[in-house]
């Protein structure tokens, strides 16, 4: 056997000793939640509309009509599992499981490319074991599918300028195209690496050729974005690339109650929106009420692209301290979340409370591994363009975990480069190396850690989107339980009140119910909120006569469901409210 070919043979084995453990790790993790998580077989948020149109796709009736306001690569990958399996959400996950132990080898094959076999060992265990990897396996999110696509395009792209060809370049641009389906955020990486392809690359082949080859890969890339622009122009009447929430994000990332994370603004309705679809609705109509006319989709978006840079232009100081909290947050230990709490997740996965490796482990060895290997900087600008786009889009909207994650799992190569060069130091004594190395590693490790967010804060909305997901499945004591723990967080949450109050009735706990609406009622009346006082009299009304009929020994039936108004979405910007809630109370 040659040398090349022993090199290649073991290379196989390492990968597909790193494909097993991330294969072990995933179906264990979702046989752990097909067992525990109540969020297992019903969609929340964004899912729903993902299954909606889904299901429309596969049954051959196309994407939604109108503009397009979700990316729709997540929505054609679940269809093509509908088409196969049947329109199944476990399905989706168990697929997912199979995607996500492939991307810890597409992490080891980039990692080799660029570094040697250590490298990409280390880098592949530790994508293998990435905590949050690992549970967004068990969600519908876009996540799950924008990784892998992220990650194979960077791969694809650092061969194809290594040993250039059309070809290469077309398919590692369509994977890119494919990415930027899914969400849109990746559309800056090929406007950021085409140039360098033309001119970055000077040495490789005559200007000709190198045009040719750009523009391949911008052609790949844009033939699976022109087919949703051409949607957008057909069934929607107006030019939009791929979607129209591009300037409500923007206002939202930027407006004065801005913090650096996904913040939903008060728009004037009675509930902030807590879901895609209303949140479009609502930025609509407060921005057809300001300019007194219906407006297209892109006008919309152009509206509030306009009032985010008044914002920014009213208070310059504050935008740069905003801009500077999220660049810290962008690399920050914290995992940002706005619809799942991995901490109460773990209650749901044994596999979850593992010391998987986390962002406070990678980040640092990643940003070390990075500075290490500047002097490289021409063969790894691929990496570099593509965290350049995510943390511009941290910067220009806002920082979520979800978000942020393909940037963070580029940073992988970097962190296996870092172990081992370190590893080398310490066999080989380098101290006068090793200890400036280790002083930026500690400093790195110090700003990752900053305590710039925590779920302290959260945590109470976290409990109660779990009180949602256990009402929707009848789980009453459960739910009840999820509500009450929220309460203790924060005791004057009006909208956990009256679903705490509605699962005691649902519960046939009448008592109890009582007691609970009553709190709704004298929140209610502090606040000035005329529509709950509305409903926490009528439900108490109607408990007082069944109360009424008890004691004349009557027979009451079991609450219906029906009778009663359904939870209120809540006006906290990281709620969950549950299908049913998604249509205003009567």
């Amino acid at each position: 056997m040659s040398e090349a070919a022993a090199a290649r043979r073991r290379d196989a084995l390492v990968a597909g000793a790193i494909f097993l453990l991330a294969l072990a790790l995933r179906a264990l993790h979702f046989r752990e939640v097909a067992l525990h998580d109540p969020y297992y077989a019903l969609p929340t948020v964004d899912d729903v509309q993902y299954d909606a149109w889904a299901r429309r796709l596969a049954e051959g009736d196309g994407l939604i009509d109108g503009v397009l306001y979700l990316g729709p690569g997540y929505p054609i990958f679940m269809a093509a599992i509908y088409a196969i399996f049947g329109a199944s959400l476990p399905a989706v996950k168990a697929v997912q499981v199979g995607l996500g132990a492939l991307t810890p080898v597409l992490v080891f094959g980039l990692t080799r490319e660029l570094f040697d076999r250590r490298a990409a060992a280390v880098a592949g265990v530790l994508c293998a074991c990435y905590a949050m990897l690992v549970f967004y396996g068990g969600t519908l999110m876009t996540v799950n599918l924008k990784v892998p696509l992220v990650v194979g395009a960077a791969w694809m792209l650092v061969r194809a300028l290594r040993r250039p060809g059309a070809a290469r370049f077309a398919g590692a641009g369509a994977l890119v195209g494919m990415a930027v389906l899914v969400q849109q955020t990746a559309l800056p990486w090929a406007l950021l690496m085409a140039p360098w392809i033309l001119f970055g690359t000077s040495g490789a082949a005559p200007l000709a050729r190198r045009a040719g080859f750009t523009t391949s890969f911008l052609a790949g890339t844009f033939a699976f974005i022109l087919p949703i622009t051409l949607h957008n122009a057909t069934s929607g009447g107006d030019f939009v690339l791929l979607n129209s929430m591009g300037g409500p994000n923007f206002y939202m990332g930027n407006q004065p109650a801005a913090d650096g994370t996904w913040q939903v603004p008060d728009l004037g309705f009675r509930h902030r929106a807590d879901n895609p679809d209303e949140m479009q609705r609502q930025f609509e109509a407060a921005a057809e009420r300001a300019e007194g006319r219906a407006l297209r989709p892109s006008e919309v978006s152009a509206y509030w692209m306009a009032r985010g840079v008044d914002e920014v232009r009213k208070d310059p100081l504050r935008w740069v301290a905003l801009e500077l909290r999220k660049l810290a947050l962008h690399f920050n230990a914290y995992e940002v979340w706005n619809i799942r709490s991995f901490e109460i997740s773990q209650a749901s996965s044994w596999v979850l409370r593992l010391p998987l490796a986390t962002l406070g482990l990678v980040a640092p060895l990643g940003l070390t591994g990075l500075l290490l290997s500047l002097a490289r900087w021409r063969e790894l600008v691929v990496l570099y363009g593509g965290m350049l786009a995510y943390l511009a889009s941290s910067l220009l909207f806002f920082v979520l975990a979800r978000y942020r994650i393909p940037a963070m799992v580029l940073l992988l190569p970097f962190a296996g480069f870092a172990v081992v060069r370190i590893a080398d130091a310490v066999r080989r004594r380098e101290a006068r190396w090793l200890a400036p190395t280790m002083i930026a590693l500690a400093l790195l490790a110090v700003f990752v850690h900053l305590p710039l967010e925590s779920s302290a804060g959260r945590m109470h909305m976290a409990w109660y989107n779990l009180g949602n997901q256990y009402r929707e499945l009848e789980r009453w004591d459960e739910a009840i339980a999820a509500y009450q723990t929220s309460l203790r967080l924060v005791p004057n949450a009006i909208s956990t009140r009256n679903n705490l109050a509605l699962a005691y009735e649902l519960a046939g706990r009448r008592d109890e119910a009582i007691r609970g609406w009553q709190a709704v009622l004298d929140l209610a009346r502090k606040s000035g909120d005329r529509l709950r006082v509305e409903r926490a009299e009528r439900h108490l009304e109607a408990l007082a006569t069944e109360t009424e009929r008890a004691s004349t020994d009557v027979a009451i039936p079991s609450p219906d469901p029906a009778r009663h108004p359904e939870p209120d979405p809540t006006s906290d910007p990281t709620s969950i409210a549950p299908r049913a809630a998604r249509t205003a109370a009567p």
